[in-house]
């Protein structure tokens, strides 16, 4: 019986000689002023058992793409046509769609609009329609191409379509190509690097699911590379605050993409050192004076590295590890409710970890009324699973399901309940399934489409 515990944690041109590539936050990076980050990292060659992939960062296809500074009308015009060809979209199958979740069409309707289908959760309508605009349309400007692009492959990705997504993300070939930078020079000593064509999020996107397509997460973390090697020159000659925000927060996501990426390829103790780097980075820049609402905002990031760190020493075992990050984090007498309520989620944590169930019980029911109280009352019902209380917790797995609520640990759980109480579960989840589709029907902005791998059918 498993189940599952929510953790909130055409080839173009010649390409570039590829840089010696760093961590994302080592060197003179702005986050790491006191070490390198490469002798904190092992290399990730010794990798080779994939495991299940992670929940990653929310990835949203509705966040804009944005926009590249500077006057568009300036871009250099490139012959994309490559990335327009037919052949380059794949049909999503409809075998792996519970029949509640199946579209009354294959095809988007003749007047739908990708604005209104991404926000009225329709994300395979709207992958649907921006491979059909990308490839009937008479000419769309680069930005338009790759903005549909990024909505394609963002669809695909958040409904469980990852393999698609992967193979359709190679079109683009290198993305550290000449090809798609807005100069044909190569970078030269003293003057500004050279700036890429494809929008930020879409490289970032891309640069995982390339590596998937190819069946190597080590070129993810590569890409990630140098990804981070380009976000620090361009803070580096960031000459605004706001712009040099906006890269330490790329460079800060890259750490927590990097993670991900090294915990896919299961070499969890180079993903625990890395965090640890950037715990090092994050306190290091403390040190620096600056005003009192970024004081708060870097001591903000700390607390959250610091539950990431102590979540993935329970995912390895170490819990003395976890015990001592746990206690480094807020206390349960810190002021605000969110402070506390996140002290108690790791607190439970660590007793199911312990094997202590019956505790977490008790401390996961103290939970339901806070902040976390969806991700408390889920948790309850997976430890009343082990302490024999199947009933209660089939109960409050149902009642969270009658509520709106339809993640997919939550129907993945109490699928396998069905399984363990019952000789007809298939039916009891075929109707979970039309009652999680009836109440997903009149929300907006949440992903409205689901496999059957999410019911266990």
């Amino acid at each position: 019986m498993t189940l599952l515990c929510i953790l909130s944690l055409p080839l173009i041109s010649a390409p570039l000689a590829r840089r010696s590539t760093r961590g994302p936050l080592d060197g003179d990076d702005p986050l790491a002023p006191d070490g390198p980050l490469a002798s904190s990292i092992p290399t990730t060659e010794a990798a080779s058992i994939p495991i299940p992939p992670t929940p990653s960062l929310t990835l949203s296809p509705e966040r804009p793409l944005p926009n590249r500074p500077g006057n568009p009308s300036a871009l250099p015009r490139k012959d994309l046509s490559f990335l327009l060809y037919p052949e380059n979209f794949r049909p999503v199958p409809q075998t792996d769609i519970p029949s509640p979740f199946l579209p009354r069409s294959q095809y988007p309707s003749h007047d739908a609009s990708l604005p209104a289908l991404l926000r009225h959760g329709q994300l395979l309508p709207a992958a649907t329609l921006a491979a059909i605009t990308l490839t009937s349309s008479p000419s769309l400007a680069p930005s338009d191409i790759f903005s549909l692009l990024y909505t394609r492959l963002a669809c695909l990705s958040v409904t469980s379509h990852t393999n698609i997504a992967a193979q359709e993300s190679l079109i683009l070939g290198d993305l550290n190509s000449r090809f798609y930078s807005t100069s044909s020079d190569f970078e030269k000593e003293g003057e500004e690097q050279e700036d890429c064509i494809i929008p930020w999020h879409l490289r970032v996107l891309a640069t995982r699911l390339q590596a998937l397509g190819a069946g190597e997460m080590r070129r993810c973390v590569q890409g990630y590379y140098d990804l981070a090697a380009y976000a620090r020159a361009r803070y580096k000659q960031s000459t605004t605050a706001e712009s040099k925000d906006l890269w330490k927060g790329r460079l800060r996501d890259l750490g927590a993409r990097t993670v991900n990426a090294l915990i896919e390829m299961s070499d969890v103790s180079g993903a625990k050192r890395l965090l640890e780097s950037l715990i090092r980075s994050t306190r290091a820049e403390k040190d620096i004076p600056s005003d009192r609402a970024r004081e708060e905002a870097e001591a903000g990031q700390d607390e959250i590295l610091k539950g990431w760190l102590a979540m993935l020493c329970l995912r390895m075992g170490d819990l003395d590890g976890a015990r001592m990050w746990i206690d480094a984090g807020p206390t349960g007498d810190s002021d605000g409710a969110e402070q506390r309520s996140k002290r108690g989620v790791l607190d439970a944590l660590y007793s199911m970890a312990e094997g202590k169930y019956e505790d977490a019980v008790v401390q996961w029911r103290d939970l339901l009324n806070g902040p976390h109280g969806v991700l408390g009352t889920h948790n309850l019902a997976v430890c009343l699973v082990y302490t024999g209380h199947v009933s209660e917790a089939t109960g409050l797995l149902e009642d969270m399901v009658g509520q709106g609520h339809a993640f997919h640990a939550l129907t993945f759980n109490l699928a396998t309940i069905y399984e363990l109480r019952t000789e007809r579960a298939v039916e009891r989840k075929v109707q979970m399934a039309e009652r999680v589709a009836e109440g997903l029907r009149e929300k907006e902005d949440v992903n409205k489409e689901r496999v059957k791998g999410d019911f266990k059918l």
